[in-house]
């Protein structure tokens, strides 16, 4: 090589020197400072709700149910990306590339797939379970199981990271040659199977279900108000439906002739129970279902067309919005709970005043009302609205706007009340 090769040689790498230590020291103070406050909003939102959720179930009895299991799955879900995804996308965007090497870009890239998977799987589990739960509400203590419910969780976790570890063996784009560049996937085949089976396919299950709750839930607020729900009483333990609202109701059991009555025995109460309770539960997920394809689904739409046609690819900028929009999604969930579930923010309530409710039960007393259906060989106990043994106008709220009805339980001690829930005025109360 010539001295005057040399020294060419000796310039360009010089002035590659200088162009790295000008990436490296160039970095957007403003985008920095966005960044840092995105990423503690969902360390405040993100990390800290979804340890909440988490903690709630775990440490309170009465959200013990197959459902909030799904729902602290899901919270799992969502703590994984915003502890793991989500602080390297941050860093990444603030500084303007990938500092993390490319086994880190790979396994990144499959974590933030195996997170928004197993959160839609979860969402589908709970739109099942719901429609089980509307349907079948004798049936459901039998069909929807713990063990059932724990196979079904880790089920969400072993599809979720089957579907995600394609890219790690293979299943990607080339690699680009410049390992501070990071992207997502956009191999065409892998694209379409992700998309397929990490969003459209269970969303499509979940508006099935949905849809069949509806369904079914129209159904049998129709056959309420009809006053539909009836058999013969038998030992003297039953309740009367009647229209009007619960004074008009108390009245009535009083003057009405008893033949005139409709009668409807204890498992028709408990549906009228299960059935409103189970209604405001659909009214929370159906949120958290709505919340969840509002934040995924722009990103699932751009991802497939930027790979099926190239030329309608959006700017980096849309591109990148579509994408966190999806990790906002994280943090919404607990907002949810905390606004439309009572059982969630009072959980919250004492776990943030350290009072971890493991042993401890409700301090208001609950009538119990056991059956054994006809339809399953287990016995079921649910428990009714909680009114007070000795109070005779303890309100409780109640959900549907239906109609009214009375029923003869057994209390705490030995006399047995009369209950009059008016589902239409939404009270209810114990004499």
């Amino acid at each position: 090589m010539s001295a005057k090769e040399n020294l060419t040689a000796v310039l360009n790498l010089d002035s590659c020197l200088n162009c790295t230590q000008a990436s490296v020291y160039d970095v957007n103070i403003p985008k920095v400072v966005t960044m840092v406050v995105v990423f503690m909003l969902f360390v405040v939102f993100g990390v800290t709700g979804n340890v909440l959720v988490i903690m709630s179930v775990a440490c309170h009895r009465q959200l013990r149910s197959v459902t909030h299991y799904f729902m602290a799955n899901l919270a799992v879900a969502d703590l994984l990306l915003s502890c793991v995804v989500v602080p390297l996308s941050a860093s990444s965007e603030a500084l303007g590339r990938w500092v993390l090497g490319r086994v880190l870009c790979g396994v990144w890239a499959s974590l933030d797939v195996m997170c928004c998977t197993a959160s839609i799987f979860n969402l589908c589990a709970i739109s099942v379970d719901r429609w089980l739960a509307v349907s079948y509400p004798l049936r459901y203590p039998c069909l929807v199981t713990s063990g059932r419910a724990i196979g079904a969780m880790v089920g969400v976790w072993v599809a979720s990271v089957g579907i995600s570890v394609g890219p790690l063996f293979g299943w990607r784009e080339p690699m680009p040659d410049d390992e501070s560049v990071c992207n997502v996937n956009e191999d065409l085949g892998y694209t379409i199977f992700s998309a397929a089976c990490s969003f459209y396919i269970p969303l499509t299950v979940i508006l099935v279900m949905y849809c069949k709750v509806y369904i079914v839930a129209r159904s049998k607020a129709r056959s309420l108000h009809d006053g539909q729900w009836h058999s013969d009483v038998k030992d003297g333990a039953g309740f009367r439906i009647h229209r009007g609202n619960a004074q008009r109701c108390h009245a009535e059991s009083r003057t009405e002739d008893e033949g005139s009555r409709k009668c409807c025995t204890y498992g028709a109460l408990v549906k009228l129970l299960t059935f409103s309770r189970e209604m405001k539960a659909e009214k929370t997920l159906g949120i958290v279902v709505g919340c969840f394809v509002l934040c995924w689904l722009p990103f699932f739409l751009v991802l497939p067309i930027s790979s099926i046609f190239p030329a309608l690819r959006p700017s980096d900028t849309v591109f990148k919005i579509t994408f966190w929009l999806g990790y906002f999604n994280s943090c919404l969930n607990p907002i949810i709970y905390t606004c439309f579930s009572q059982e969630f923010k009072k959980a919250f309530q004492n776990v943030l005043k350290s009072h971890c409710l493991l042993k401890t039960t409700s301090a208001t007393p609950q009538t119990q009302i056991s059956y054994h259906p006809t339809l399953s060989s287990c016995p079921v106990t649910h428990s009714a609205p909680q009114f007070t043994p000795t109070g005779g106008n303890q309100v409780n709220k109640g959900l549907l706007k239906v109609c009214c009805f009375s029923a003869r339980v057994k209390t705490t001690n030995t006399e047995t009340r009369h209950v009059f829930v008016d589902m239409k005025g939404l009270t209810g109360q114990a004499v």
